[in-house]
């Protein structure tokens, strides 16, 4: 390149007498004035300091940027705006090609000021240059309006501003505050215009260098931005046609998610629906989805912490599965590939580690997001499947502190879950119990071989190749069971013991072969006795942990009829049977249907369960089994109605709910409220006695600080007032006396007694004395917060008991007196005070009933109203009593008025009057 050596310090000077009104910096505060003059003003000061002409400056800027003389032809500068921009870019190219930015010797170096000179220029040559001189259909978008008509357009000039900018750019001095970022767009801008007349290997070139060495997420950005405008046809398929082929680009699908996330207020499920919209088209070919694929699993790698980013991946995969057959094999091949050196390590050298532990759980957490993000943007569990038997191993050898295993835990769940309940999931159970994987589709676990083993560090581990003589256990009987009970889907549960119930009753019909079993291998051994006896201890294994778990028979009630039917068959095999194999799973059944009997009487009232006498008498006479003999007069009992619950189970429920109310998590002692909530509103016999229990359990649970919790106790403080009134209230009035206890307690309790009162309503007029007595004590408090608290539901109590306060409100009056003339009182408290009278007014019906009661309110109200010095807040709840006060005046008198309106008439009796039938006068009539 051409390197004319001058001298730096004149053109400093020379930037320093122009004016740049088009930078950025000088852009934003600048009053509006006339573009022409600003141009004409800086085109005199650069012919003034220059020694060329245009032509000759011109000259060698081609000559630069090797523009042949026929394009140099081209260029008419008889416009003072193109002459302004030769003049300014031969300048800026000087000046520029005379500094080394890239070197930090101290001679190199240039000024602060300096740097921000050049900066406005580059900003002010872009204008005119780049801005000015796009396309048409550009120029009427909004964001380049006010640049249109400005500057004569020439193809061959902007060509050349392209190269000079494309030139300015690698100058990283340049984009400090991002100085350089409308540049770069006006540059992409001008790119696309000048493409469309003429193919200059420098325009691709130049188009190549903001893709590689710029923001990616800038150049989708601008690209967006463009595409918004209304386009001409051949302009508008070229920008889509850029957006496209940089989006199949290495780190073009992340470097488009960034910029769309750059987009203010528009969610991340919108984001994720764009990008899924865009990148899943039918029109990319199969290698562009192919190589999307693997973008987009990339791009999920590295965006396991952020919620956002893994939303609109995920998506983006799921729509590119479900666009072709070939599209699932790959993503299906790629997955298979996460597990292989679990499944089928390459080297088994004893101690070789496979996996560390942030591998592992990167792995585990990107399925999780995979799968089980959401129940339609993520990929079919369908796919997880053969991965089941992999995935309950290492569910089983995590140790349970850490959360991948509830990661495993939540995928496992998914699959079972989304599997139809009929056939499918009986299915899947089965050949898991089986561990027969070999036949097609071929399902995968891991290595005879592998071992997880804890770290040297806390909380970590490690995957390595165990010795040669090492066996992996798959006790499906213990892991399954164990995952299903430590989960909250407990209708999964029902399911899978459902099926796990019916494979067994297969299991126990399928008859032994008779004759002498002939094993030639060891392979045939362990083949037999798993299918002889091993899988049916399993099962029974499995189906005695779960028949202890409580919410599988809250389940089953509702599956009664599927699952009398498997006991009806179970009980059949045992019948028709000589050997006594099923005793073991037939007594889990009947102790499980002795409970759910006892539960519900509707249960022994079904038609399905009056059938099972038969076979239930026929199984007692013919079983020498002890406990099946006791088992089966139980149910008898039950079915002919001769049992009766005992007193034990009858408070079971109570119980339940009081273990979860002693818990110190909160979701859990809210549940056990509710249990008493809804145990008390079928009032329930047995928690209906344990009321002085439940009271003192409230209130001990009333100290809880999570508001969840004690919002809840104050629900059932109201609802327990129902059973048991006077102690309720009694007891709660206490506690909100009580001087020892702790401020924030008793202000909770006051609200705890005021809801109870709300919920006895008028009925509470009973227990008036205590109620307004306990908050007109508290009214007296030297604590100021307690004092405004009880002010406050002295109030609301005044509004729903008006009419039993004229025995206490003189008392009242006083109170509120003290209150508002102390000096230097609490304000909030002075507040509640006034707040009282004002709802005292509220809840008076007839006015006429508190005659004695009015003028005094009415004084004290008008006083406070009156005195502009006064709170304003309790001017303002003054005024609303006088409000009040007035309209219900109003409603008086009209009414009165109304009363004297009605029709009188005056009748004379006995005169020409018609003289009745004569007949015995009544003993109470009246003459």
């Amino acid at each position: 390149m051409l390197v004319i050596m001058i001298n730096t310090t004149k053109y400093f000077a020379l930037l320093e007498s122009l004016t740049f009104e088009q930078a950025l910096a000088n852009k934003a505060n600048a009053r509006q004035t006339d573009a022409g003059s600003s141009i004409s003003q800086n085109l005199n000061i650069l012919q003034k300091y220059a020694k060329q002409n245009v032509d000759q400056q011109l000259n060698e800027l081609c000559t630069i940027f090797q523009l042949t003389a026929e394009e140099e032809a081209t260029i008419d500068y008889s416009d003072p705006a193109s002459s302004y921009i030769i003049r300014l870019q031969h300048a800026l190219q000087m000046l520029f090609s005379n500094i080394n930015f890239d070197s930090d010797a101290k001679e190199d170096l240039i000024s602060v000021a300096h740097l921000k000179l050049c900066i406005q220029a580059t900003q002010e040559l872009s204008y005119y240059a780049l801005r000015c001189q796009l396309h048409e259909d550009f120029l009427k978008s909004p964001i380049f309006k006010e640049a249109q008509g400005k500057v004569k357009c020439s193809p061959t000039l902007l060509l050349l501003s392209i190269q000079f900018f494309a030139r300015v750019l690698p100058i990283r001095q340049f984009h400090i505050a991002n100085s350089m970022e409308l540049l770069q767009r006006d540059l992409l801008a001008g790119i696309m215009s000048l493409r469309l007349q003429m193919d200059h290997p420098q325009l691709e070139a130049a188009l190549a260098y903001l893709w590689r060495h710029e923001s990616k997420s800038d150049f989708f950005r601008h690209v967006l931005l463009l595409k918004a405008t209304p386009l001409c046809a051949p302009l508008a398929k070229a920008l889509h046609q850029q957006l496209l082929g940089k989006l199949n680009s290495t780190q073009g699908y992340a470097s488009f998610v960034v910029a769309l996330q750059q987009t203010p207020n528009v969610s991340s499920t919108r984001n994720a629906e764009i990008v899924a919209s865009i990148v899943a088209r039918k029109g990319f070919s199969l290698t562009a989805q192919q190589a999307m694929i693997l973008q987009v699993l990339e791009f999920c790698s590295g965006s396991l912490t952020d919620a956002d980013r893994m939303c609109v991946g995920v998506l983006s995969l799921r729509r590119l599965y479900e666009l072709s057959a070939q599209n699932q094999q790959q993503i299906e091949a790629i997955l298979s590939t996460h597990w292989q050196v679990l499944a089928d390590p390459e080297d088994l050298i004893s101690g070789l580690i496979l996996m560390e532990h942030e591998e592992l759980c990167n792995r585990i957490l990107l399925w999780q997001h995979l799968f089980c993000s959401s129940s339609v943007a993520c990929l079919p569990s369908s796919l997880l499947i053969r991965y089941l038997p992999l995935l309950l191993q290492l569910y089983d050898g995590l140790p349970r502190e850490l959360p991948a295993r509830d990661q495993l835990a939540a995928i496992i769940c998914r699959c079972l879950d989304n599997r139809e309940r009929e056939k499918e999931l009986p299915e899947v159970v089965q050949r898991l119990f089986k561990w027969e994987f070999e036949e097609e589709p071929v399902w995968q676990c891991l290595h005879q071989r592998i071992l997880i083993l804890p770290s040297t560090e806390t909380n970590r581990i490690q995957v390595k190749v165990a010795p040669a003589d090492h066996q992996l256990d798959h006790d499906m009987g213990r892991v399954l069971p164990s995952l299903l009970m430590s989960s909250s889907h407990h209708a999964l549960t029902c399911n899978v013991f459902l099926a796990l119930l019916g494979f067994m009753t297969r299991q126990l019909q399928e008859k032994s072969p008779s004759g002498v079993y002939f094993l030639s291998t060891e392979t045939e051994l362990m083949h037999f006795l798993q299918h002889k006896y091993q899988l049916k201890l399993n099962l029974l294994i499995a189906l005695n942990q779960l028949v202890s778990h409580q919410p599988l028979r809250a389940k089953l009630a509702m599956h009664t009829k599927e699952f009398l039917q498997l006991l009806k068959d179970l009980l059949q095999q045992r019948l028709s049977a000589e050997e006594e194999a099923t005793d073991q799973t037939l007594l889990l059944i009947l102790n499980l249907l002795q409970e759910l009997l006892q539960r519900s009487e509707d249960l022994q009232l079904t038609e399905s369960t009056r059938e099972l006498q038969a076979q239930l008498r026929q199984l007692g006479s013919l079983s020498t089994n002890r406990f099946i003999q006791q088992s089966v007069q139980s149910l008898m009992n039950i079915l002919q109605g001769e049992w009766r619950p005992s007193e034990a189970l009858k408070l079971q429920p109570f119980h339940k709910a009081r273990s979860l109310i002693e818990e110190k998590e909160s979701h859990l002692q809210v549940y056990g409220i509710q249990m008493l909530l809804a145990l008390l509103q079928r009032k329930d016999p047995a928690t209906m006695a344990q009321g002085h229990v439940i009271i003192a359990l409230a209130l001990s649970t009333l100290k809880d600080k999570e508001s969840y919790t004690f919002l809840n106790c104050v629900r059932l403080f109201v609802a327990l007032v129902h059973v048991m009134e006077a102690e309720v209230l009694d007891k709660l009035s206490d506690e909100y006396l009580s001087e020892t206890a702790d401020l924030d307690y008793r202000l909770v309790v006051g609200e705890a007694i005021l809801k109870t009162a709300q919920e006895l309503g008028p009925l509470c007029y009973r227990y008036k004395a205590a109620l307004l007595n306990c908050f007109m004590h508290g009214s007296r408090s030297p604590l100021h917060e307690f004092r405004m608290s009880a002010f406050a539901n002295l109030a609301q109590l005044c509004r729903l008991l008006a009419y039993q306060v004229q025995n206490f409100f003189q008392e009242l009056l006083d109170l509120i007196n003290s209150e508002l003339s102390a000096t230097g009182g609490y304000l909030p408290a002075k507040r509640a005070a006034v707040f009282v009278l004002a709802e005292l007014l509220n809840g008076m019906e007839n006015l006429l009933d508190y005659e004695d009661m009015l003028l005094p309110i009415y004084r004290l109200l008008r006083a406070i109203e009156a005195e502009e010095s006064c709170d304003p807040a309790m001017r303002q709840h003054a005024a609303n009593g006088l409000k009040i006060l007035n309209d219900k005046c109003r409603k008086l008198i009209q009414s009165c008025l109304e009363a004297k309106q009605l029709h009188k008439e005056i009748k004379v009796m006995g005169i020409k009057d018609k003289p009745s039938a004569r007949r015995k006068p009544h003993i109470l009539e009246l003459n």
